[in-house]
């Protein structure tokens, strides 16, 4: 047998040396890749992919946040639908932003919650419609957390409804900005949109979202001039627009120029049935009073019943003065047209 040829010497460290340099290449590759935060990136992708059944808009909340990076996860929901959250990938402390999808039972006393309902005679939260066909509500608290809630309608066995909640914290501080508001609207109507197409919902909608209305909670609408939530009634208020998609309308009467003295509610399904029980109001039967409380009821399309409250205000320092007789007359007033605009009957009357 003829012996096979013998490798010359330094052909073996020849063909060693490419691939010892194309390993090399690879390594080092991989170092810029890690160390140049390629790594980190990937990460922050896998964790957004799919984030809430792919309904959240990463770009909008990295804006929301004013962040470059983040990084989402998936979160299990008490009552078994969704929740996720996406967080600053670089500052974990430094800005949120939460989405929930419950069925609206369950989630109902949660959501009132978030919106500060379980205090509603305090004169510090006031919501503001969608606007744009959309039903829903927004709460800006403070310069800081905005909360959104909007309710779905569903089929069965979901038939009580859905309810989404978006929460926002930006640690700039840059929600009362104009344009940060309209996109966190647009963060939690796409996120609405997203629970309607997984579970079989409607969510009403329109044009695309480029505004929302100002937060008005501490802007004084001179006597006679009210024009939204208080219009047509006497004396200085504070009000949001009117809007027949909003589930809830504030109204605020003040005494004087200073302090807040009636807060007047409107609550539509799903909150109307929940809200005596968070708030821990007294309410007994379709219209009454008690306690510097008074209420009223309408039925409203398919059966549902709505709820208007006239509150007297704590402002932190004090409570104001009762007056049922003017609580009356504020609520009537109030509730009237309001229940118009959301298709109601006339309300039943204390």
């Amino acid at each position: 047998m003829t012996p096979e040829p013998a490798e010359p010497r330094g052909a073996r460290r020849r063909w060693r040396l490419p691939v010892a340099a194309a390993v090399g290449l690879v390594l080092a590759a991989g170092a810029v890749f890690y160390l140049g935060g390629g790594y980190d990136r990937w990460q922050d992708g896998r964790s957004l992919a799919g984030l809430c059944h792919g309904s959240v808009d990463t770009a909008e909340v990295k804006a929301l946040l004013g962040v470059d990076r983040v990084r989402g996860k998936d979160a299990e929901a008490p009552e078994g639908l969704a929740a996720c959250s996406v967080v600053n990938a670089g500052k974990p402390s430094g800005g949120f932003l939460n989405v929930r999808v419950g069925r609206a039972p369950d989630e109902v006393g949660r959501a009132l919650h978030d919106l500060q309902r379980d205090r509603p005679n305090l004169a510090t939260t006031m919501v503001m419609p969608f606007g744009h066909g959309r039903r829903g509500v927004l709460d800006l608290e403070g310069r800081l957390r905005t909360t959104a809630v909007l309710p779905l309608n569903c089929p069965s066995p979901n038939s009580a409804g859905l309810l989404v909640t978006v929460e926002s914290v930006s640690h700039k501080g840059n929600s009362t900005d104009p344009a940060q508001r309209a996109r966190f609207a647009r963060i939690a109507a796409r996120a609405a949109d997203g629970a309607a197409r997984v579970w079989g919902c409607t969510a009403p909608s329109g044009p695309e979202i480029t505004e929302v209305p100002a937060d008005t909670r501490y802007a004084k609408v001179p006597d006679g001039a009210a024009s939204g939530t208080c219009a047509g009634l006497p004396g200085i208020s504070a009000e949001s627009p009117a809007d027949p998609n909003a589930p809830i309308e504030d109204c605020f009467l003040y005494a004087g120029q200073d302090t807040p003295r009636f807060r007047l509610g409107a609550y539509y399904p799903p909150f109307a049935d929940v809200l005596p029980s968070v708030a821990d109001y007294p309410v007994t039967g379709p219209a009454g009073g008690k306690d510097g409380l008074a209420w009223a009821t309408a039925t409203c399309p398919g059966g549902a019943t709505a709820l208007f409250t006239v509150d007297t205000v704590f402002d932190g320092n004090r409570v104001g003065a009762p007056g049922p007789a003017q609580e009356k007359e504020a609520l009537r007033t109030f509730a009237a047209r309001s229940a118009q605009s959301h298709g109601c009957s006339a309300p039943q009357l204390p």
